[in-house]
């Protein structure tokens, strides 16, 4: 066995170690939860807001992910406008309805953390 050979499994072995500590030390990541309603949104439960453009630009400055509820009873074109806003900002977005979140959250698929 040569020196060299010898040396690159000890630094295969040490880079699968180093990226398993990594997976293991990786928090969620910030999500802003949008409640979309008939006609306003609320973000992580806050007051009720008609601008989806406020909505989206201060996610886009939070460097925020969204995940966007849609009620039963939301209006669609509620729903549009505020879909078109986080395009034009390119903030990524996971779009469910009520009962889908619901389940998610249960079973940790998402775990929605606010940004500080």
């Amino acid at each position: 066995m040569t020196t060299l050979s010898r040396h690159a499994r000890l630094l295969g072995g040490c880079l699968a170690l180093a990226l398993c500590c990594l997976a293991a030390l990786a928090g969620p990541a910030p999500a802003a939860v949008i409640e979309v309603g008939v006609d306003a949104y609320k973000v992580n439960g806050g007051p009720a807001e008609t601008a989806a453009w406020d909505v989206a630009e201060r996610l886009a400055v939070a460097k925020d992910v969204a995940i966007v509820v849609m009620n039963p009873k939301a209006n669609k074109g509620t729903v549009q406008v505020l879909m078109q806003n986080l395009e034009t900002l390119k903030i990524p977005t996971l779009f469910t309805k009520k009962a889908d979140y619901d389940v998610l959250l249960k079973r940790g698929f998402i775990k929605p953390t606010p940004a500080p």
